[in-house]
């Protein structure tokens, strides 16, 4: 699988974004999210541990690269990715529960190019359908096995993003050790299948497929009872 690097930024704690946004009102949109998937890596959990198909998120950040059609590209990152998983059994390769990013997050470094994204592109007021991407139906190409190590797989999810639900497929790379989990997953997203309108600035555009790369910590266990989403 191809590997993509998050970029951190100076001054924030492990985990935080670092967003290259270099081009007002564009956005890489629903990017996110997921996009975020990826965390669909969450396998199973150990056979012998209290509540071992449960993965809760705890630190992560997403990626959109954007290709821009006269050549070049640019990075989105947010770092705001949360959620909890949970198989059935150990062994089982699809999950309920859901991953999601707060698209209200992403942040370009400018107050023009913030207003672009939220409004002219995600349009994060509308509703919580649209301040939100959200993965769920979270299926491994093959189950996963209680063994730390690592391992590459393929999986498919439905990604919910701007009231629009689609079927999602890519590569995730897991390593496993000590009740935790380090996921990177990478997929391609389409603009145009979300209804995200074609970002473009002084005749300049960005390519109408983006790529995601999520990458995060999951720690064994379902998350406290007060946990918001």
């Amino acid at each position: 699988m191809r590997r993509a690097r998050s970029r951190r930024v100076a001054g924030r704690p492990r985990g935080a974004a670092a967003v290259a946004l270099r081009w007002p009102g564009v956005s890489g949109a629903g990017l996110i999210l997921a996009a975020l998937v990826s965390v669909a890596s969450l396998g199973t959990g150990a056979q012998t541990a209290p509540d071992a198909g449960s993965w809760t998120v705890a630190e992560g950040d997403v990626r959109v690269r954007c290709r821009l059609t006269v050549g070049g590209a640019f990075d989105a990152v947010t770092s705001s990715l949360s959620g909890a998983l949970r198989s059935s059994a150990p062994g089982v390769a699809s999950f309920s529960g859901d991953l999601r990013v707060d698209l209200a997050t992403l942040d370009t470094g400018i107050g023009l190019r913030n207003a672009h994204l939220r409004d002219n592109y995600l349009e994060v007021e509308r509703g919580a359908e649209f301040r939100h991407a959200v993965l769920s139906g979270i299926v491994l190409e093959e189950p996963l096995t209680a063994r730390a190590g690592r391992r590459e797989t393929r999986f498919s999810g439905a990604l919910l993003l701007r009231g629009v639900r689609r079927k999602i497929e890519g590569e995730a790379e897991l390593r496993r050790r000590d009740g935790r989990m380090r996921v990177e997953a990478v997929f391609p997203l389409s603009l145009d299948a979300f209804g995200i309108p074609p970002p473009r600035y002084l005749g300049i555009g960005v390519r109408d497929v983006v790529e995601i790369t999520v990458e995060f910590d999951a720690t064994m266990g379902a998350p406290p009872p007060d946990a918001g989403p």
